[in-house]
């Protein structure tokens, strides 16, 4: 049996509530906080335990809890395959029951995106929603040609605007994934917070645990949580 990935920082993981088609961590400070969506990548076949059940989303959810933000783990379709209509469906679904729950701050959000999971990135940040303080990026697929009915690169940065943005890349990432990154840096978002990761590869967060990969993790973390907290 494979072993299910967790992150590199450790994390004694706090139980979610369960939200029917996502879970939701909330912190233990004040009502209605900002909340943070953690949107999962690709994978070509159902994984044996779905991204939403692993440690390793679970640990991310919960070191923002740690940090003040209340945060959403989902599944989508890109669980079996390239399914990226679908699963943007499903994320908008998502994004606005999140929004209208009372438990978080629906005007306060925060969407980050992992691996092939970037793709969906496209029609949120291309919609400009009023709600969105930030967005993050890690080790991200990112459109470079014009795929019909998707949004792409210039729409999703006119949507943004000066939105912040937190970008993590890797020193040694997927050749399919370099192109995409590039035409992004190569046209940067007005407030871009950029994490490099020396010496890394696609999905260092789960290891080797190294002190670049983790002291990595730990910066957009904060970084994310940071945009969303205002510390009196």
């Amino acid at each position: 049996m494979n072993q299910l990935p967790e992150l590199i920082v450790p994390t004694d993981l706090v139980e979610p509530v369960d939200r029917g088609d996502h879970d939701l961590y909330l912190p233990e400070a004040p009502a209605r906080p900002p909340v943070v969506v953690l949107v999962h990548g690709l994978f070509q076949e159902p994984p044996p335990v779905s991204p939403r059940r692993t440690p390793f989303f679970r640990a991310y959810a919960t070191q923002l809890a740690l940090r003040g933000t209340a945060a959403v783990v989902l599944d989508h379709e890109l669980t079996g395959g390239m399914r990226y209509p679908e699963a943007a469906a499903t994320l908008d679904r998502v994004l606005a029951a999140v929004r209208s729950d009372d438990a978080v701050d629906g005007d306060s959000v925060a969407v980050w995106f992992f691996s092939g999971g970037g793709p969906l990135a496209y029609p949120v940040l291309a919609a400009g929603p009023e709600w969105l303080s930030c967005v993050a990026l890690t080790y991200p697929l990112l459109p470079t040609e014009a795929i019909a009915g998707w949004p792409s690169l210039a729409d999703a940065l006119a949507g943004l605007g000066d939105t912040p943005m937190v970008l993590t890349l890797v020193e040694h990432e997927l050749p399919a994934f370099v192109a995409g990154q590039r035409a992004l840096l190569e046209a940067p978002p007005s407030r871009l917070t950029r994490i490099d990761v020396p010496a890394a590869e696609h999905g260092f967060d789960t290891g080797p645990d190294t002190e670049h990969g983790r002291a990595a993790v730990l910066q957009a973390l904060d970084a994310v949580a940071g945009r969303l907290v205002r510390t009196p």
